[in-house]
């Protein structure tokens, strides 16, 4: 009710831009004509001494009717060149509205000034709906992957309080299941937290540059010591260094991510395959396991946040769905790409391409 009444009121006492236009451009012609008809008159009565009154009359009509109509026809251009501020204005009141309406600017007929600001207000409104639509999912995982922890720890602890605190074994056990679901929040938090970094990594700022084969050779040694059960095999074509403009934190972060990955769905056949080659702009890291694999219809969303092939049995192995989508957040803020290839009951490869930097490039970095 009082948003229509202020645009009532905006609308009855709002001096338009038309309005501003038409009559400025009407002042201006009319002070000219003052001055032509006033200079006119001066220079008659100078030779002839008396100006007839006639002709001093007919001039300032003249001075009136042109103003009013430059007036006229400056209103009418004015309200044809000012009608695709009122077609934006109508837009953005309806994003205001709705932010998720789908009403967009038309296509301007001339390829101009406004025409671009058209275009980029769309841009805009559409980043915006991303935006929000990606926020608005995000706190809809979020609370879903807290409802189930949230819930166990409120059940133990009523429970306790009603009578469990006296039976020591169901006291043992709630405190168990209670910490379980405690360090499932905590690394749940941590993760968002990672993602929420790998999606401002400030790549522009970034100048260090590393050498991917020391860091693919350690990442796979560690994990030889940590998992002696898996056979772990690596096929390294590289013959000279492969240097990237990324953080070697970062790169680290990423390789692992795949390596868990590989390890937690290898079920069967434990064994893990490094692969490292490279091109003549970009080096591709591979890491495969010979697991469950992925059906078809999954492999487009296995980089989604909270995203799990199998949700019970990834609880199971303590997953929380984010580290695919920190590593493909992070590979794309460095310029690279990440893709996955999967057969069911066969296991799955998982392959990142980044781009080399040049020789003059890294001879400005020392590599690390």
């Amino acid at each position: 009710m009082i948003e229509n009444q202020d645009k009532k009121t905006k609308a009855s006492f709002r001096f338009s831009l038309r309005w501003q236009l038409s009559l400025g451009m009407a002042l201006v012609f009319f002070l000219t004509c003052c001055l032509f008809v006033a200079a006119v008159i001066i220079i008659l009565q100078q030779h002839y001494g008396v100006m007839p009154k006639a002709l001093s009359h007919w001039l300032w009509l003249i001075a009136i009717l042109g103003a009013l109509i430059v007036f006229l026809v400056s209103s009418w251009i004015t309200k044809i060149i000012v009608s695709p501020v009122t077609v934006i204005e109508k837009t953005i009141q309806a994003f205001e509205s709705d932010p998720m309406t789908p009403e967009r600017i038309p296509k301007m007929g001339p390829d101009d000034e406004l025409s671009d600001l058209s275009r980029i207000l769309n841009r805009m409104i559409d980043r915006l709906q991303d935006l929000i639509g990606a926020q608005q999912q995000f706190v809809s995982d979020v609370s879903h992957e807290l409802r189930t922890p949230v819930a166990v720890v409120k059940g133990h602890m009523e429970m306790l309080n009603r009578w469990g605190k006296d039976d020591p074994e169901v006291l043992v056990d709630s405190i168990q299941s209670t910490l379980t679901e405690v360090k499932r929040m905590e690394t749940l938090i941590n993760e968002m937290l990672n993602l929420t970094r790998a999606e401002q990594v400030p790549v522009e700022n970034v100048n260090q540059i590393t050498d991917v084969d020391g860091v693919v050779h350690r990442i796979f040694n560690d994990f030889k010591m940590l998992h002696p059960e898996f056979i772990l095999t690596f096929d390294d074509d590289l013959v000279q260094p492969a240097l990237v403009n990324i953080r070697q934190d970062h790169l680290e972060q990423i390789i692992i991510i795949l390596a868990d990955n590989a390890i937690k769905y290898s079920t069967d056949r434990k064994e893990i395959h490094f692969a490292l080659s490279k091109s003549a702009t970009r080096v591709e890291i591979g890491v495969q396991d010979f697991g469950e694999g992925i059906e078809p219809q999954d492999l487009a969303r296995v980089f989604n946040r909270f995203y799990r092939v199998d949700r019970a049995r990834s609880r199971e192995k303590g997953g929380n769905g984010l580290g695919l989508s920190i590593a493909e957040r992070l590979v794309k803020a460095y310029g690279g790409e990440i893709t996955v290839e999967s057969a069911l009951g066969s296991g799955s490869i998982f392959t990142i391409r980044l781009p080399l930097v040049s020789e003059s490039d890294s001879d400005e970095t020392s590599p690390l």
